[in-house]
């Protein structure tokens, strides 16, 4: 007995899978008018905090014309040296550092020429340092006297 064999038209097989992959992306249709109201809802100001500290620091340490001599720069905060990895707030602000003296390397020391200081609280300058410029209310560039 022969069985006849029918043939599917290319054309369903290519509307079948347009009809799909719609159906599958049928999730972003809404989406350019939820973004300005995720906007609004949302809170962004850790990232402008994050943005406006690396571009100050950035600002202020180009200024400074022998800064990126020793490519090693120190670290200060009101956070004791051996403490600064174990708080969230103190390892932000140390990678914050870190990421705007780029070419320069992050220390968590006071051996080197410069250092940045995060002060939360109090401004408590380590030992033989002095604030060569103030960044913003909280970050200073010190330098060893």
């Amino acid at each position: 007995m022969i069985t006849k064999i029918y043939k599917i038209p290319d054309k369903v097989i290519y509307r079948a899978i347009f009809l799909i992959l719609i159906a599958m992306n049928l999730k972003y249709f809404f989406l350019p008018i939820q973004v300005p109201f995720t906007m609004l809802t949302q809170d962004f100001i850790w990232k402008n905090k994050f943005y406006s500290s690396v571009y100050d620091t950035r600002n202020v340490i180009n200024k400074i014309p022998d800064f990126f001599d020793d490519a090693k720069t120190g670290y200060a905060s009101d956070v004791q040296e051996s403490n600064v990895f174990d708080y969230p707030e103190s390892i932000r602000a140390f990678y914050t550092a870190q990421y705007a003296v780029v070419p320069s390397i992050l220390r968590n020391d006071n051996n080197q020429k410069y250092s940045i200081g995060s002060f939360e609280k109090e401004v408590k300058l380590p030992a033989g340092f002095s604030i060569d410029k103030k960044i913003n209310k909280n970050l200073y560039v010190l330098k060893r006297y």
